[in-house]
């Protein structure tokens, strides 16, 4: 497999396995941390700064400016722990350091620019892996899809690892947030093979199964609870929020990893994106496109002119 053979070959053994798409992602990068333990490296768990809108009122990520009992490394990486909070908030990189000890928080606001920056400095030549992991698959969107529904994070975080030379994308949890059907999936994957793009995947394991559930009992996910389903048996669909169905089944509890480079080479939004100044213009980058975003649906939820 071409992600083993990417494994052993780095050194130093240290990695940051980060949430891409933030809020629960960080539980799905459990499965990923486990199989680079089993090759004797030391993990670091990571994700961007932004939480739903009903764990965080405020529309949009947070910027490591606004986090209170944090580490400050650079300008756009903080190591959180249990008592960190923004405004009083407890977020969930706070509620996963309870569990991880520390968490290191990703700022998508200043661009994905100055995120890859931020983490060539933070990687230094201590960190020789980086791999974001995405809840469900919709960092595999190109736009058109009918269910996008949060293509700004997952966007600046691609954009952001792509320039990063030792990183990788998992797309764990099978079509588990709803946005991309099954046969859109299975078209991106199949794209990616055929651009060597893809570099294989990986089970959960039932320690994982463990660790993941204890995990959930304290932050709000549904994206990466779905593979806790298909792990215990479950086989259908199941309904989530704004009452979009998803797939549950043995893929579920797979993550299928890319090369970042590649999986940018011919995603037209991360593309798009990519030398944005900030969260504000990435974010009407993608409206230029006809694409909503989750902050404009958080924008949206703020003037009470929807219910979340």
């Amino acid at each position: 497999m071409d992600l083993i053979r990417f494994i052993k070959e780095k050194e130093p053994k240290k990695a940051l396995v980060f949430g891409m798409g933030g809020g629960g992602d960080i539980v799905a990068t459990i499965p990923t941390a486990s199989l680079l333990k089993e090759f004797d490296f030391e993990v670091l768990h990571g994700s961007i700064v932004w939480d739903r809108y009903v764990v965080d009122p405020k529309p949009g990520p947070r910027a490591v400016e606004e986090l209170e009992n944090c580490v400050r490394v650079n300008e756009t990486i903080a190591i959180a722990n249990p008592e960190t909070r923004a405004n009083g908030v407890q977020l969930t990189v706070s509620k996963a350091a309870k569990h991880f000890g520390e968490v290191v928080c990703l700022d998508i606001t200043k661009g994905a620019e100055k995120l890859a920056e931020g983490l060539e400095d933070f990687m230094g030549d201590e960190i020789s892996v980086l791999i974001a992991v995405d809840s469900g698959g919709d960092v595999l969107a190109q736009g058109f899809e009918s269910g996008v529904r949060s293509p700004l994070a997952d966007s600046i975080s691609l954009a952001a690892a792509s320039k990063i030379e030792n990183s990788i994308v998992g797309v764990f949890g099978f079509g588990s947030d709803g946005e991309l059907r099954v046969e859109e999936l299975l078209d991106r994957i199949a794209f990616q093979l055929k651009e060597s793009g893809f570099l294989g995947c990986a089970s959960m394991s039932r320690e994982d199964f463990l660790l993941m559930k204890k995990l959930t009992e304290d932050i709000t996910t549904e994206a990466s609870s779905i593979p806790l389903k298909a792990f215990e048996g479950a086989f259908g669909m199941e309904r989530i929020r704004l009452g979009r169905t998803v797939p549950v089944s043995p893929l579920s509890i797979l993550t299928f990893y890319f090369k970042s480079s590649k999986l940018y080479e011919n995603n037209i939004l991360a593309k798009s994106i990519a030398k944005a100044r900030d969260i504000e213009d990435a974010r009407k980058k993608l409206n230029s496109l006809g694409i909503f975003t989750e902050m404009d649906y958080e924008f949206l939820v703020e003037r009470k002119e929807i219910k979340w």
